[in-house]
């Protein structure tokens, strides 16, 4: 579940190795941005365990990460200095404000290739900088898969 109706926390993650950043292919019925390609992550989860929780979105990001690509992030590393981009979202159809978080992970001690895609993408692709424009990653909506990569990059 969501955090609200009318609120969603996004929280997409830049895993960065050698120079290449992961990319995954949505399905073509997804109900945003169908068919385009995108950065693992998702939207937070309100807790169910009944208690106030600190930094629970550190949580839900290494999660989705795993749930989306089976490879494992340690919620540490989802810390100030790895935030790459911030930026909140209306959306004009229907009362929909949405809170988009952007990480820069590096990929350390796991293999590259032994990706494990979730249901929900049929794809993935590393991809250099200079390659990303020939992506679609459902824009305008989309754009900000490219900032979030972009700012990822200028990190290094």
């Amino acid at each position: 579940m969501t955090l609200t109706d009318t609120v969603k926390f996004l929280q997409k993650a830049a895993i960065i190795h050698e120079g290449k950043v992961l990319i995954l292919k949505r399905l073509k019925n997804a109900q945003y941005r169908p068919g385009a390609w995108d950065l693992p992550g998702g939207n937070a989860e309100w807790p169910t365990s009944g208690q106030n929780l600190t930094d629970q979105h550190a949580q839900e990001v290494a999660r989705e990460i795993e749930e989306e690509t089976g490879i494992s992030v340690k919620p540490t590393n989802f810390t100030d200095e790895n935030l790459v981009h911030f930026t909140t979202y209306f959306e004009a159809n229907r009362p929909l404000y949405s809170l988009i978080c952007g990480w820069r992970v590096e990929l350390i001690d796991q293999d590259p290739n032994a990706i494990v895609l979730s249901d929900e993408h049929t794809e993935w692709a590393w991809i250099s900088p200079t390659e990303l424009d020939a992506y679609d990653f459902g824009e305008p909506v989309g754009t900000y898969v490219k900032t979030i990569i972009r700012n990822a990059f200028k990190k290094e």
